[in-house]
């Protein structure tokens, strides 16, 4: 992938993240979308569409885990999908694994978060 602007799904219950993640992932390289809760995160992929999809693990109704499942169910492998998780227990990490989602780790280095997912999606395709 090489084209700008790389559109971004962003799932957090937290609106204090959704906040900080449309700060740290700014135009020309990034446009994003940010919603509240999984089922808002399936309804507006559908709708749309994205070059990343950046998840919350724990969201009221639906996980970020389900919500990657349902996502996985229809696209493949072929867009991917991050859990924003303070999660790093080795069950966790195989489980993500074994959905070929990747991670980032909470607290988020704010700072760093363009430059990784810049080069997490040079290196998608």
């Amino acid at each position: 992938m090489s084209r700008l602007p790389f559109r971004v799904l962003v799932a957090d219950d937290d609106p204090t993240v959704g906040l900080l993640m449309q700060a740290a992932l700014t135009e020309p390289d990034f446009v994003v979308t940010v919603v509240e809760e999984g089922l808002a995160a399936l309804t507006a992929f559908r709708a749309g569409t994205f070059d990343l999809v950046l998840l919350d693990v724990e969201m009221p109704g639906m996980d970020g885990f389900e919500v990657s499942a349902a996502i996985r169910a229809t696209h493949g492998r072929s867009i991917p999908i991050m859990l924003i998780t303070s999660h790093c227990d080795p069950d966790f990490l195989a489980r993500a694994e074994s959905m070929a989602l990747g991670h980032i780790a909470k607290p988020v280095q704010w700072q760093a978060l363009a430059g990784l997912l810049l080069n997490r999606l040079s290196t998608a395709g």
